[in-house]
């Protein structure tokens, strides 16, 4: 230990009374001496250091840092809890999201300020025919191959010049149904980001726009009712005024043959013509009025013999322009129909007259128009031909289209009207087509027993 000090090594020097008693811990334990029973103050020194002893500073800075430590894990612990239940909250609601975006029936995208698509839901892919992965950051005109998303490029360019205007998309679905779409833009802003960008929204209106359609040829029936309406009055009143001369004619060729002293055989014939002719006269007037009269109720009623009327009260224009009409009716053939019977006549006389016109317009000698009657798939088929050259295919597709003629003064109503009563109004289909050499028109009816 002398030399220990005399190297100058670190030790701790203690003086000590004559009278106190100091023992040294190692030679303690080397001679295994317990000091615990003497009887006077002692003092133990060497004493072996223990783990606290050595530490004591360090396990005092953790014993009063601890709480804080804890307190600090434990919160980092609830914000780790916090954060990841704000993230599966998240997660949900961009599912949920997600799922109300595909659940809407319009087509949407977003696009950002370079025009590329950034996101969109199923409508719209389903819109290009396309999957998701193929659409997201690309521009519409990169896909040159489709129509659709050409047809909204040009859409687009519009709505550029105009953002107050209306603009309507049509276009037939993969299903070859026709589809209307009312467009609208709004541009938009990200507040953290501020990435600016438009999204589109495609709002189906085709139900709406069919309806509207509906509406206005309702409107179109109900005039044209109200027109032959008047129309009818108009005539009932001239009819009432015609048959009073024809009644005193029958009473004057009567009275006149009966007075004469000298009747002879010509005579009689004389008065049995005057008779002929009057009678059909009113036959004719009482026909004539009751089909312009608008039917107020669709019913039950024999399409043969509405025809068959009709081609009486035009007979004689039908036989002084040689024209030969012949009907065919199939064996077993049921031609009752339910609709409305005065309207099916204007549409089968509209259709008839047009045929004559176009005969006489092409001076043809052998002039016809062939009337058939037969059953298919429980349905009535009529079709009405004629041997006047057939119709321009031009002109073919647009022959009922309203206000379209192939006549310098026609109006364009007549076979519209047909048209409309035909499907509209009875639930039928009417078609025209080109035969070898003329026109043919096919009327397609419910059969009712």
């Amino acid at each position: 230990m002398a030399l220990d000090i005399i190297k100058n090594k670190n030790y701790e020097i203690k003086n000590f009374n004559d009278f106190d008693y100091v023992f040294d811990a190692k030679k303690l334990d080397q001679f295994i001496l317990a000091v615990n029973q003497v009887p006077y103050e002692y003092e133990i020194v060497n004493r072996r250091l223990t783990f606290y002893d050595k530490n004591r500073g360090l396990i005092d800075f953790v014993f009063t840092i601890s709480p804080i430590l804890v307190l600090l894990i434990i919160g980092l612990f609830h914000n780790i809890y916090l954060r990841k239940k704000t993230e599966k909250m998240l997660i949900q609601r961009i599912e949920f999201d997600l799922v109300l975006l595909n659940a809407i029936e319009s087509p949407i995208f977003w696009q950002n300020k370079d025009g590329k698509i950034i996101d969109s839901n199923k409508k719209f892919c389903n819109f290009l025919s396309l999957q998701s992965e193929d659409i997201y950051g690309k521009k519409l005109k990169d896909f040159k191959d489709n129509e659709n998303a050409l047809k909204l490029l040009s859409i687009f360019d519009k709505y550029k010049e105009n953002k107050k205007l209306n603009t309507l998309f049509k276009f037939k679905t993969s299903k070859n149904e026709k589809k209307i779409y009312f467009i609208k833009q709004a541009s938009y802003c990200d507040s953290k980001t501020k990435e600016t960008g438009t999204v589109t929204i495609f709002t189906d209106i085709t139900k709406e726009k069919e309806f509207e359609l509906e509406r206005e040829k309702n409107q179109e029936f109900v005039i044209q009712q109200s027109k032959l309406a008047e129309i009818g009055e108009i005539f009932s009143s001239i009819a009432h005024q015609w048959k009073s001369p024809l009644v005193e004619i029958t009473t004057i060729a009567q009275e006149s043959f009966y007075s004469s002293n000298s009747n002879t055989n010509e005579d009689e014939s004389y008065v049995k013509d005057i008779m002929t002719q009057v009678d059909y006269m009113n036959k004719t007037i009482n026909d004539f009025q009751n089909f312009i009269v608008p039917s107020n109720e669709k019913k039950v009623f024999d399409a043969k013999e509405s025809i068959d009327s009709i081609l009486q009260i035009v007979s004689h224009n039908i036989k002084y322009n040689y024209i030969d009409v012949d009907i065919k009716v199939f064996e077993n053939t049921n031609t009752n129909i339910y609709g409305y019977r005065n309207e099916f006549m204007q549409s089968t006389l509209n259709i008839i007259n047009n045929a004559k016109d176009e005969l006489l317009k092409n001076d043809l000698k052998n002039r016809k128009i062939d009337i058939e009657f037969y059953n298919e798939d429980d349905k009535l088929i009529i079709k009405i031909q004629d041997n006047a050259g057939g119709i321009e295919k031009a002109k073919i597709k647009k022959i009922f289209k309203p206000y379209y003629s192939t006549k310098k003064d026609g109006h364009g109503i007549g076979l519209y009207m047909a048209k409309m009563i035909i499907e509209d109004k009875m639930d039928g289909k009417i078609e025209v087509e080109n035969i070898n050499n003329g026109a043919c028109f096919k009327m397609i009816l419910g059969n009712v027993e």
